[in-house]
């Protein structure tokens, strides 16, 4: 008798033990699903941020000198015209405007990554309390 309750015993010792490891990989599943949420987030507003700099800087600067040399080249039978060079002066300006708005929109990334990561510890304390 005392081995049917001694293999009661063990095997109730590792159906706990078995709950105990389920519950621990539920839990890093769990962590790990977070930790990828918010990478994808921090790479969506990192990529966002990337492309609206480089609208700002495309729009300020100008075209593209390979898209103004094809041009051109299809437009060979006309007459020149005269070609408008801005002022290094001008440049200047939108380059220095283009710098500056990238550095704002540099310091909102950082600001939103800030709050994302503190609302992920909030989140890690009140689910370990």
């Amino acid at each position: 008798m005392t081995t049917k309750s001694s293999i009661a015993d063990r095997k109730a010792s590792l159906n706990r033990a078995t709950e105990k490891y389920k519950k621990a990989i539920e839990n890093q599943v769990g962590d790990l699903k977070a930790n990828a949420g918010k990478i994808g987030k921090n790479a969506l507003i990192i990529g966002g941020t990337l492309v609206a700099g480089y609208l700002i800087v495309r729009v300020l600067v100008g075209k593209d000198k390979t898209t103004q040399l094809s041009f051109e080249k299809e437009e060979r039978n006309l007459p020149a015209a005269p070609v408008k060079r801005e002022s290094a002066i001008v440049s200047l300006i939108k380059q220095q405007i283009a710098l500056f708005l990238i550095a704002i929109a540099k310091e909102k990334l950082f600001q939103a990554i800030e709050q994302l990561r503190k609302n992920d510890t909030q989140r890690t304390r009140e689910t370990h309390s």
